[in-house]
C-alpha cells in the first residue's frame, strides 16, 4: 500500500500513516464485533493500546531516538551505560539489583524534555550529555539511551517498569553476559514474543574480556543459533566489554547509524503492526483475494463481479435520505489520521421504505452535500447487494414466494377472472346446464375463488418457513468465512425478520387489483349474446303463438298471416336453431379467446407480486446481510493495508 500523505515532520517518507489507519478501521470493525464468539477483547485493547501509542509517540520529538539497554542482574548493561555516557550515572553491582529507577542519557537536549516526560523518567534521572565535550560523539546527536532496571530483579514493580519502557522504546539493545546468555528468563518472555521486531532488536554479548577468543566465538555463534530459532534472523549481535572498551566503537557505530537514519521510530511502529496484525489475520480468510473481491476484480483477474438480478437492483433514495450523515472529523486527530485521506461516508441506513421507492428530487433541489451523501447511500446499497451471490439472493426470494403463498394467489385470481369471463363470454342458455345437480354452477365457483383470495391475502405468511429461509440464505452466504462472521452474518440477515411476514401479506394485498377490470370486448359479446337469446326467444315465441292459433282458432277462421300461417313454423325453426348455433359459437370463440390473453395476464400479476415480494427479501435480508460482507470485506481490505 502506498499513500500520498505527507511524510511527519522530521521523519522519512513511510507506509506508517495508511498501516495505522488501516489498523484503527481493524479495531472499530471488531469492537463492534467482540465478545463471546467474536473478537477477542484483549487483542482489540492491545491494538488500541498501539494506536495511542504510536499516536502520543509521533506527536513528540522525531529528532530524538529512543534506546533502550535491558538485562538481567549482574550482566553489565548499567557498566554498559556508564562507558556510552563517559560518566557514572547509573549505579551498578554485579551479584544484586543495582538500578531501581530508569536513568536517562540524552545527546541533544534540545526539544528531549516532552519525550521524557511521555516515558516518565524522573528529573533527577536526567542527565545531558554535551557533543562538544568529545568531537567523536557529534554523530549521536539526538539519542536518548535509558538505562532499565534488570528484569529479574525483586523490586516492586521494576518488571512492570520494564515491559513499559520497552515497548515505548524505538531501539532496544539485549545485554547479556556469557553465563547467562541463554536464560529461559530474557528469552522466552522477551525475545521470542518480540520476533517481528529484529529489525530494532540488538543483542550484546557484554563481559567477552572474561573469554578467550575461541569461547566467544563459540558463545556468539550458539546466541545467533538461539536467536535464529525464536525468529530474530535480522537481529544484530555484538562481542564487546564494558570495562575495557572492547567493541564499543561498534556499539556507537549502530547507534549513530540509526540516529541519523531517523527510521528508527517508525521502523519499532511498524514491527509493533506486524506483530498485532498477525493476531487479527486469524478473523479473515484470504485477505488478499476478499480485498480483489471488494474493488471489482475477479480471481482470474477478468474484472467485475457477477451482476445481482435486475429485481435485486437497489431501490431509488428520496432526496432527503441520509442527508445527514455525520459530522466532520475530530479537529484534534492523531497525526497519522492527519496524513491520510478522509474516511468513507456513513453506512447504509437499514430502514428503507417499503414497498414503493420514493421518486428521487433532480439534482437542482438537492444540496451539493445532500446529493453526496445520497449518491455514497445508493452507492454502498448497490455495493452491499453486490456482495451477496445472486444464486442465494434468489433461492430467498423463491422462499419468500412460496411462504407469501404467491401461486395460491395467483390461481385464486385466475379463478375470479374465470368466473368474470363466464359471466360476460358465456352463452346465456348454457349457463342453465350448471343449475342441475353435479353440475359446476358458476356461482359457487365464484363463492370459492373470492375465499380463497381472502385467505391468501388476508392471512400472515408462514413465519416458520421464513425463518428457514433466512436461515438457509445466511449459512449459504456465510459457512466458508472464518469466526465471528458466519455468526455476525446471520445476525445481520435475521436483524429484520419480525417485519418480513407483515410485509409480504402488504406486498401481496397491495399487488392484486382493486376491482375486476372488464375488456370492452367482452362487454360487446356479451351484448351480442342476448340480443342472439332475445332472438332465440322471440322466435320460439312466435313459434307458440302460431301453433296456438292454429290449434285452437284463438283468432276466429281468419288469422293473420304472421301468426296463423303455420308455413312459417320451418322457417322460424331454422331461424332459432341458427341464433342458437351462433350464440354457441360466439361463447366459443370469445373462451378461447380468453384463454390466449389470460395467460399473459397471469404472468404480469406474478411479476408485479414477484416484484414486491424480491423487494421485501432485498431490503429485510439481503440489504442488512450484504452490509454485514462488505464489513467484512473492508475488514480483509484493511488487513491486507495494515500488513
Amino acid at each position: 500500500m502506498t499513500t500520498s500523505a505527507p511524510p511527519f515532520a522530521g521523519l522519512p517518507s513511510t507506509h506508517l500513516p495508511g498501516r495505522l489507519a488501516a489498523l484503527a478501521a481493524l479495531v472499530q470493525i471488531g469492537r463492534d464485533r467482540s465478545g463471546p464468539g467474536g473478537f477477542s477483547p484483549e487483542l482489540l485493547a492491545e491494538a488500541e493500546t498501539l494506536l495511542e501509542r504510536a499516536d502520543e509517540r509521533l506527536k513528540l520529538s522525531a529528532a530524538h531516538t529512543v534506546v533502550t539497554l535491558a538485562g538481567g542482574t549482574g550482566s553489565g548493561k548499567s557498566s554498559l551505560f556508564n562507558a556510552l555516557a563517559g560518566a557514572t550515572f547509573s549505579p551498578s553491582a554485579v551479584t544484586r539489583p543495582a538500578t531501581r529507577f530508569a536513568h536517562a542519557c540524552v545527546w541533544g537536549m534540545q526539544g528531549a524534555a516532552p519525550l521524557l516526560d511521555w516515558l516518565g523518567i524522573e528529573r533527577r534521572y536526567r542527565y545531558a550529555r554535551a557533543s562538544a565535550l568529545d568531537a567523536g560523539e557529534a554523530a549521536l546527536d539526538g539519542l536518548l539511551l535509558l538505562d532499565l532496571p534488570d528484569h529479574d530483579s525483586v523490586a516492586a514493580g521494576a518488571a512492570t517498569e520494564v515491559d513499559r519502557l520497552i515497548s515505548q522504546a524505538d531501539l532496544m539493545i539485549w545485554v547479556l553476559d556469557p553465563q547467562k546468555y541463554a536464560d529461559a528468563a530474557v528469552h522466552n518472555r522477551f525475545l521470542a514474543p518480540l520476533a517481528r521486531h529484529a529489525n530494532v532488536t540488538t543483542v550484546a554479548l557484554n563481559q567477552c574480556d572474561l573469554l578467550t577468543p575461541q569461547q566467544a566465538k563459540d558463545c556468539e555463534e550458539d546466541l545467533r543459533r538461539l536467536l535464529d530459532s525464536e525468529g530474530h534472523g535480522e537481529a544484530r549481535v555484538l562481542l564487546l566489554s564494558a570495562a575495557t572498551g572492547a567493541g564499543l566503537d561498534n556499539l556507537r557505530q549502530l547507534l549513530a547509524g540509526a540516529v541519523s537514519a531517523r527510521r528508527t521510530t517508525t521502523d519499532r511502529i511498524a514491527a509493533d503492526i506486524d506483530s498485532i496484525i498477525a493476531k487479527f489475520a486469524v478473523y479473515a480468510t484470504d485477505p488478499a483475494a476478499v480485498a480483489r473481491r471488494a474493488a471489482g476484480v475477479s480471481h482470474d483477474g477478468s474484472g467485475g463481479l457477477t451482476a445481482p438480478p435486475a429485481a435485486f437492483a437497489p431501490a431509488s433514495l428520496s432526496g432527503t435520505a441520509g442527508a445527514a450523515g455525520k459530522a466532520g472529523a475530530p479537529e484534534a486527530r492523531p497525526p497519522w489520521m492527519r496524513a491520510t485521506e478522509p474516511g468513507h461516508p456513513d453506512a447504509v441506513d437499514d430502514d428503507l421504505a417499503l414497498p414503493e421507492p420514493v421518486r428521487p428530487r433532480p439534482p437542482w433541489e438537492v444540496e451539493p452535500d445532500a446529493a453526496l451523501a445520497i449518491a455514497a447511500q445508493s452507492l454502498q446499497t448497490r455495493s452491499a447487494i453486490e456482495s451477496v451471490p445472486a444464486g442465494a439472493a434468489l433461492n430467498l426470494a423463491d422462499a419468500f414466494a412460496r411462504a407469501a403463498g404467491l401461486a395460491a394467489v395467483t390461481d385464486a385470481l385466475e379463478d375470479v377472472r374465470e368466473i368474470h369471463a363466464a359471466r360476460y363470454l358465456s352463452w346465456p342458455f348454457g349457463r342453465l346446464a350448471g343449475w342441475f345437480p353435479g353440475r359446476d354452477p358458476v356461482r359457487l365457483g365464484r363463492v370459492s375463488g373470492d375465499a380463497r383470495i381472502a385467505l391468501s391475502a388476508g392471512a400472515d405468511a408462514q413465519q416458520s418457513e421464513i425463518d428457514s429461509a433466512v436461515t438457509a440464505f445466511a449459512d449459504a452466504i456465510g459457512e466458508t468465512l472464518p469466526d465471528p462472521w458466519p455468526r455476525t452474518v446471520r445476525a445481520a440477515a435475521r436483524s429484520r425478520v419480525p417485519a418480513v411476514g407483515g410485509a409480504l401479506s402488504t406486498a401481496v394485498t397491495e399487488s392484486i387489483p382493486a376491482g375486476a377490470r372488464i375488456p370492452t370486448w367482452w362487454r360487446l359479446v356479451c351484448a351480442w349474446q342476448w340480443l342472439l337469446a332475445a332472438m332465440v326467444i322471440a322466435g320460439a315465441g312466435w313459434m307458440g303463438v302460431i301453433v296456438a292459433v292454429g290449434a285452437f282458432h284463438a283468432m276466429g277462421p281468419h288469422p293473420p298471416e304472421l301468426i296463423g300461417s303455420v308455413a312459417l313454423l320451418p322457417w322460424l325453426a331454422a331461424i332459432v336453431v341458427a341464433m342458437l348455433l351462433l350464440g354457441r359459437l360466439t361463447a366459443s370463440g370469445s373462451q378461447n379467446a380468453h384463454l390466449l390473453s389470460s395467460d399473459a395476464e397471469r404472468d404480469l400479476l406474478a411479476a408485479a407480486m414477484r416484484a414486491r415480494i424480491d423487494a421485501v427479501a432485498r431490503d429485510l435480508v439481503v440489504l442488512p446481510a450484504g452490509t454485514e460482507l462488505t464489513e467484512y470485506a473492508a475488514y480483509c481490505t484493511a488487513l491486507t493495508a495494515a500488513g
